[in-house]
């Protein structure tokens, strides 16, 4: 095989990869055909006010809205024995309520704890609907009340 075939075998390759991964539709699918249902959160990382450690979520929908979107929102202490909640809460929001054009600070979930030394992350879940679901983890955090 010369270095020319060999070059164009690659290419050859190369593209049919591209096609194969590109080809089909990637789209995200909302659950049950429902429109309005792809929701996002962002776990915040653990912050301290007033003597107390706060976990909080952000969270945004895809228009028209859900017409239920459930977070949990947990403040996790870390453990010799794993991730421990030490909070826990789960909120209810609808339609609207969930569009990213709502300032971030009503679209945002929180929950307390007193302050006290350790590692901690806030853990967040979803379910849209009752159906689709979620979840994400923030940062690590040691000693936020220092």
């Amino acid at each position: 095989m010369t270095l020319r075939n060999a070059v164009i075998a690659f290419f050859l390759i190369l593209a049919a990869v591209v096609v194969t991964k590109t080809g089909r539709d990637q789209t995200p699918r909302p659950v049950s055909g429902i429109t309005g249902t792809l929701c996002s959160i962002s776990p915040q990382r653990v912050t301290e006010s007033s003597g107390k450690l706060l976990a909080a979520a952000q969270f945004h929908c895809d228009p028209p809205g859900p017409d239920r979107f459930a977070l949990t929102v947990r403040l996790q202490h870390s453990t010799d024995a794993g991730w421990k909640s030490v909070a826990e809460q789960t909120f209810t929001a609808a339609k609207g309520e969930t569009l990213r054009s709502v300032p971030a600070a009503q679209r945002s979930r929180q929950v307390s704890a007193a302050c006290a030394d350790g590692a901690y992350r806030t853990a967040a879940e979803w379910s849209v609907n009752g159906g689709r679901t979620g979840s994400a983890l923030g940062p690590e955090r040691r000693n936020p009340c220092r």
